[in-house]
């Protein structure tokens, strides 16, 4: 038989009571996890700044880099203000395979990006302007597989 945080037995109702609590928390969860519509891109664009940065002379480089590494580091910041919910890793199946895709979106972005900008400056945009739109919808559908697994939940 379960029993609850202070060591009392519970009884089959309650310990069913309890899981529909829990499947009503991560419900709400699911509704609280909501990107704004400025994100994504956002991402996007400091991924293709990343990737198009080897294209550029060494001083602009270095200095789009230093910026995408602070806009990177504020973002989640600014997620976590605005929804008071912190996002660490995929929750479940199916957002694990959507974060995959957008880590595989991105490596490949820039380094076709860094490839190209040392091989044929002005193509590095290509791989800049393809990881953009692959982070943007790629990360709006793993936000929508996230919700999926939260709401879901683990059991």
């Amino acid at each position: 038989m379960a029993t609850n945080s202070d060591g009392q037995r519970l009884t089959a109702e309650a310990a069913r009571e309890a899981l529909s609590g829990l499947d009503d928390d991560n419900a709400r969860l699911a509704d609280r996890v909501v990107t704004p519509w400025w994100y994504h891109p956002v991402l996007g664009a400091v991924v293709a700044a990343v990737a198009l940065s080897p294209a550029l002379p060494p001083s602009a480089t270095v200095a789009v880099v230093a910026l995408c590494v602070v806009v990177l580091a504020l973002l989640p910041v600014a997620y976590r203000r605005r929804y008071g919910v912190r996002v660490s890793q995929p929750a479940g199946d199916r957002s694990r395979r959507m974060f995959r895709w957008v880590m595989a979106a991105i490596v490949l972005g820039i380094v076709g990006g860094a490839l190209l900008g040392v091989l044929a400056p002005v193509w590095a945009l290509v791989p800049a302007g393809l990881v953009l739109v692959a982070v943007v919808v790629l990360g709006r559908r793993y936000d929508e597989a996230l919700r999926h697994d939260l709401a879901a939940g683990r059991r």
